[in-house]
């Protein structure tokens, strides 16, 4: 009997997804700490209306089962995992996609990738330091997280789960990140972090973003980091049709001030719909 042998190249992965609700698909992409369990209130919301497509990136999974990532990974490690997984659930027309913080640069590297498979795409806080050219990310909270992602190797410690809170705003201010509820959670995700020098070593041509023509939702958190923010301002500069928005919450608007995001949300996603939006009574 023959027995077919598959290469490295022929072997696709994908994300683990869960799917919730009927209507129209939104794609939820998650952060690179605690991935989709950070979506799981807004999922609930937005299935009332909406089949929302929640995705693991592929370094969460590994982290929380305590494996290795995959040699040669990278930002398009997920971005080709994204693609292979949406393409598995039969979700290729044009979607609305949602993410946030890593998973917003894995999000726009698909994009720009699949510019026909986007209706919409709303971005927080994502760290594409590659949109910023030869402009130089400044402050001292950028380069606690270079110094951070050259640091982890194998084992992400405390400490460094405290200093990439830190570093990219998840702390209010005047509070250490051990101090706060989400502390055990971040705590048990920690090995997730072993992506935090992907968004480092990805290299794009700015220019793409220029021949993006899809309504684009950009959100900053107040009192995140300023090289977030600095990123948020060079999309916003450079993307056709893009917006911005600022809450509270630091580098998780979306969770802190989550009845003014799916306000905004909604907003943003019906005007590109072509639909009103209810007034409330």
């Amino acid at each position: 009997m023959a027995v077919q042998i598959q290469t490295e190249k022929q072997v696709q992965t994908k994300m683990q997804a869960k799917v919730t609700g009927a209507g129209a698909p939104l794609v939820l992409v998650p952060g690179g700490l605690t991935g989709w369990l950070s979506w799981e209130p807004h999922v609930e919301r937005l299935a009332a209306s909406r089949q929302v497509v929640s995705v693991q990136l592929l370094s969460v999974e590994y982290g929380l089962e305590k494996r290795k990532l995959p040699a040669g990974y990278s930002l398009e490690t997920e971005s080709q995992a994204l693609a292979a997984t949406l393409d598995e659930l039969g979700l290729t027309g044009p979607l609305d996609l949602v993410a946030w913080s890593f998973g917003g640069a894995i999000t726009l590297d698909y994009a720009l990738d699949h510019p026909d498979r986007v209706l919409t795409l709303t971005l927080i806080e994502p760290p594409a330091l590659w949109v910023l050219g030869k402009q130089a990310p400044r402050g001292p909270k950028y380069e606690s997280a270079l110094a951070l992602s050259k640091a982890i190797r194998d084992d992400v410690s405390e400490a460094q789960l405290e200093q990439f809170a830190l570093a990219v705003g998840l702390s209010p201010l005047g509070k250490r990140p051990s101090e706060l509820p989400q502390w055990p959670v971040w705590l048990r995700h920690r090995q997730s972090l072993l992506n935090t020098s992907a968004p480092f070593r990805h290299r794009d041509d700015p220019d793409r973003l220029r021949t993006f023509h899809r309504p684009v939702l950009l959100v900053k958190g107040t009192d995140s980091a300023g090289f977030l923010h600095q990123i948020i301002d060079s999309l916003a500069s450079q993307l056709p049709d893009a917006q911005v928005v600022e809450m509270p919450g630091g580098h998780a608007p979306q969770i802190a001030s989550m009845d003014r995001f799916l306000e905004q949300l909604a907003v943003f996603q019906n005007a590109a719909h072509g639909q009103s939006v209810p007034k409330e009574r």
